[in-house]
């Protein structure tokens, strides 16, 4: 991943995705709770939410941010 200096100087694209992922998390914590599943299993598929929705979107902001990035020296 190589992204020009003014491209990675701009965290917002970031932050909403892990707003984002925090939020899926909490949509996963809070489902298993009203079923009624134990505690570890709710902290499991909260994280594993929370990893597969952050790790998605950051690949595709990442992808995204490169397509329109107005600096021509990527390698990818």
């Amino acid at each position: 991943m190589k992204l020009c200096a003014v491209c990675l100087s701009k965290p917002w694209p970031f932050a909403i995705a892990v707003l984002i992922a925090l939020f899926a998390a909490f949509l996963t914590w809070f489902t298993l709770d009203l079923a009624g599943h134990s505690a570890a299993a709710r902290i499991g598929w909260s994280s594993f939410a929370f990893v597969g929705v952050g790790g998605l979107l950051f690949s595709y902001m990442v992808s995204c941010i490169r397509r329109h990035c107005r600096d021509d020296n990527h390698s990818f």
